[in-house]
């Protein structure tokens, strides 16, 4: 018994503070930000809105609805984002740094994170810009894969509660 306690307890510890879980917790439910997408440098025609359904010190709860030539793909989906993550899967930060960016049509300064996928299935970097304004924190976010694509999200609208 007293070994089994002693691996919880170790495993607890190889957790850390979950960034994304860090970005929402602030904001009550019904706070939303959407983002326009970008695909290698073109304009895509839709938006991904993701709105805080819940809020606890164990986890965030946030909705996402993709929109796509003024139409819904599929059906919003729920998405569970946990305090804590376990310490191998969060990625390293390769740079950090601030800078100003336009974000729905205003300057904004921002601090950015460069971090390296910690997913072997889908290696790459994400370069985040931070903002305290934007529910979830993410003003814009660049996923580059291995293969040199990159998506880009921009903040275009938001609402905090």
């Amino acid at each position: 018994m007293t070994a089994m306690l002693l691996a919880f307890a170790l495993l607890a510890q190889d957790t850390v503070d979950n960034p994304e879980y860090k970005g929402w917790a602030p904001f009550k439910p019904g706070s939303s930000v959407t983002y326009k997408l970008e695909r290698n440098g073109a304009p895509q025609e839709g938006t991904q809105k993701s709105t805080l359904k819940s809020v606890s010190e164990t986890e965030a709860v946030i909705e996402t609805e993709i929109v796509q030539k003024g139409a819904a793909v599929g059906k919003p989906f729920e998405r569970k984002i946990p305090a804590k993550v376990p310490a191998e899967k969060q990625g390293k930060v390769l740079k950090t740094g601030e800078e100003e960016i336009e974000v729905a049509g205003k300057k904004m300064t921002c601090a950015w994170k460069e971090i390296d996928s910690a997913n072997p299935s889908r290696p790459g970097t994400m370069k985040v810009w931070i903002s305290d304004e934007i529910p979830g924190k993410g003003a814009r976010i660049e996923l580059t894969g291995a293969s040199g694509g990159k998506s880009v999200m921009i903040a275009s609208e938001w609402e905090k509660k």
